[in-house]
């Protein structure tokens, strides 16, 4: 059983851990759509390399920008926005992982779990492609529960 509440650093990083993907994706489009830029430029057509060269440029610094200055302040007002945290508190077998917290019960079996990921900081439990639940790994007593609780995601991936 583990105990604990979301904190606002942890809410962010799990948005970061869920956008990584598309995240890296983007960056190597534009890295090639620059490097291909690169190449028109000096070999075929300054004109149409320069434009790829300068829309790739663009791209990368666009999502840096995105992700390290917008996204996170975003996500902070998101996170300001939910009244009255309480303590959420898990208990898994092999079959079920269960939730309680002073607003009520929930009981789930792991194949209800689309999918999860898991960075070294938590866990995201997703429900569908977009909508995913956060549990810390800080909640966690003892690594071996890490690996108790990580075993069940197996049914999961």
């Amino acid at each position: 059983m583990i105990t604990g509440q979301v904190t606002e650093a942890e809410f962010i990083a799990a948005h970061q851990l869920h956008l990584h993907r598309t995240a890296i994706m983007l960056s190597v489009v534009t890295a090639i759509a620059i490097l291909v830029g690169m190449a028109l430029f000096f070999t075929v057509s300054k004109k149409v390399g320069l434009m790829l060269l300068l829309g790739g440029t663009g791209g990368l610094i666009g999502e840096l920008v995105q992700g390290r200055i917008f996204l996170p302040l975003r996500l902070r007002r998101l996170y300001a926005q939910v009244k009255g945290r309480t303590d959420l508190t898990y208990s898994w077998n092999s079959e079920t992982l269960s939730l309680r917290s002073d607003r009520g019960n929930a009981e789930r079996p792991w194949a209800d779990f689309r999918k999860a990921k898991e960075n070294d900081r938590l866990f995201l439990l997703y429900f569908n492609d977009a909508i995913f639940e956060i549990v810390s790994k800080r909640w966690f007593h003892t690594p071996e529960q890490i690996d108790d609780f990580r075993q069940n995601l197996k049914v999961v991936k």
